[in-house]
């Protein structure tokens, strides 16, 4: 613990020693309270007890540079190389140190280890200082919450297998807010994911499970057969219930049940994007038409040539493209063609189409390994286990603060949850609770671990647990209402909700058909501000 001076001058190794030896200018300024704690902190640390009877060691070799002293009030410092004297710390006041440079916003702010290290480095010392700093900022609450991730996210692409024929696997998705056309506001996307075949069906967004199960046995099972594998968002609509619906509506008591993986699919997220270009390019005067035109752009869409596959999906599901105007002034089919028997032009016919379907297969597969090697290169693999904590990120959750004004100053992750369920390595069920009555499946990319702060590293600040958006309860008490605004979406005036019992991060908007039980209120503000 000293450090040895040597000089080819003996007068001046004689003056550096002399100066080492001389106490710092100190000044601390501490209560009677605190000092005392200092003081009785480093007899039961064992890393200052023996500094703290006798600070001054190995007097005899006048090469020796005393590292710790005490000043007239009993504090201990420790020298560094450049000579300046740090405060030691106990480990029992250790946390509280940390705790007022890492939390104040006059100090660091919540800043990362560097920065804290940085910081009270300068002015502390302890053995093992900067491993302590790094386990208290990353097992801080706030920090964790609030800062968005370094590191590469979690999560490698595993492509799913490759269909053997048409309809056997199917994705499905939901285009949402839709003006109103024609009775309908979104669209259900279904793509066959070995032809490529997509169907655009209208639909509205407050159908049920059982609803949606018609339009299922409607475009899918009574057209092509049943799917052994489905992939889809995680939408509750897709429940045993869906299922049951199906079984009742094709008459059977079997049970019925499908593979489902709930999780992104970038496929039908595609074609959703492509829909919603064409439809842009006919809608332009009139958006409330865009059911109209979405039979002709789901014909124009499986005319294409599908870049995975190297084929039109027309050609793949039927074998043949369908005719259009363009083909009436230009017959291709020759006059030779016409002279085949009808027994060998379906031979031919049924060899061709297997050609086509298997070469589209292998063009699928040299595809997947493609993205696959484009997705995981800046990703990472982690696996959770069942009682792990985890935070999520707020766009998976629907909750209060994490739409209209302030979106940009939410917190980025909440939780901590615990994960109940590895359902695959990319996809988990995660314990909710009843304060998120959401679906509980998510991918892994929305995920990160928490790490549950040291209970020597005592109480620590901590963000307030958030609410949902759709509340466990059916009814809150509204205890006042202190703001408004044009909702575009909703087409009319939302209201900011104070709630009994919760403070201002709970605050949320609101329509008039939400304030109905508190006619009074309303009818006050609305007075109050001026509203008609």
């Amino acid at each position: 613990m000293q450090k040895e001076i040597e000089t080819k001058d003996p007068y001046q190794t004689r003056r550096l020693w002399e100066e080492s030896h001389k106490p710092p200018n100190v000044s601390i300024h501490l209560d009677e309270t605190t000092i005392d704690k200092f003081k009785a902190g480093y007899e039961e640390d064992i890393s200052f007890q023996t500094h703290a009877s006798d600070p001054a060691q190995e007097k005899d070799s006048w090469k020796a540079i005393d590292r710790f002293f005490k000043d007239e009030k009993g504090l201990l410092f420790f020298r560094d190389a450049d000579f300046h004297a740090r405060l030691c710390v106990p480990k029992s006041m250790q946390p509280s140190v940390m705790k007022e440079a890492h939390e104040s916003a006059f100090e660091s702010a919540h800043a990362g280890p560097e920065k804290l290290w940085s910081a009270l480095s300068k002015k502390f010392y302890w053995p093992r200082m900067k491993k302590d700093v790094v386990r208290f900022c990353v097992t801080c609450d706030v920090c964790q919450k609030t800062k968005p991730s370094n590191f590469n996210r979690y999560g490698k692409l595993s492509p799913h297998s490759i269909p053997s024929q048409p309809y056997e696997s199917v994705s499905l998705d939901l285009i949402v807010n839709l003006p109103w056309s024609e009775g309908f506001n979104a669209i259900l996307v279904t793509v066959d994911r070995l032809t490529k075949h997509a169907q655009f069906i209208p639909t509205t967004t407050g159908l049920t499970a059982e609803g949606f199960a018609s339009l299922f046995v409607k475009h899918i099972a009574c057209k092509f057969g049943l799917p052994t594998s489905i992939i889809c968002d995680r939408d509750p609509r897709w429940t045993s219930e869906f299922w049951r619906s199906v079984a009742k509506q094709l008459q059977t008591e079997m049970l019925i049940s499908s593979a489902r993986h709930p999780q992104h699919d970038g496929q039908t997220e595609i074609v959703n994007r492509q829909l919603e270009t064409m439809l842009r390019a006919y809608v332009a005067e009139d958006k409330g038409s865009w059911s109209v035109w979405v039979p002709l752009l789901e014909h124009a869409y499986n005319k294409r040539v599908h870049a995975s596959t190297g084929a039109s999906p027309y050609l793949l599901l039927l074998g043949f493209e369908p005719r259009s105007p363009l083909d009436f002034l230009h017959d291709s089919t020759s006059d030779s063609s016409k002279t085949i028997s009808r027994s060998t032009q379906s031979d031919r016919f049924v060899k061709t189409l297997g050609m086509h379907r298997e070469s589209a297969r292998r063009a699928i597969a040299r595809a997947q390994v493609s993205q696959a090697k484009s997705y995981n290169k800046d990703r990472r693999t982690i696996n959770f286990e069942a009682g792990d904590l985890i935070l999520i990120n707020p766009h998976s959750l629907e909750w209060v603060e994490s739409r209209g004004e302030g979106a940009k100053l939410v917190q980025k992750w909440i939780g901590p949850f615990e994960i109940q369920q590895r359902i695959n390595e990319n996809t988990y069920r995660v314990r909710l609770g009843d304060n998120y009555p959401g679906n509980p499946v998510f991918n892994i990319q929305h995920l990160r671990r928490y790490i549950q702060s040291p209970r020597e590293f005592g109480d620590r600040a901590a963000l307030p647990e958030l609410r949902a958006l759709k509340p466990a309860r059916e009814e809150y008490e509204v205890e006042s209402i202190i703001g408004h605004k044009y909702d575009k979406k909703k087409r009319s005036t939302v209201y900011l909700i104070r709630w009994v019992g919760f403070g201002p991060s709970h605050d949320s908007w609101q329509t008039t058909r939400d304030l109905r039980n508190a006619p009074e209120l309303l009818n006050e503000y609305r007075k109050r501000v001026g509203l008609n």
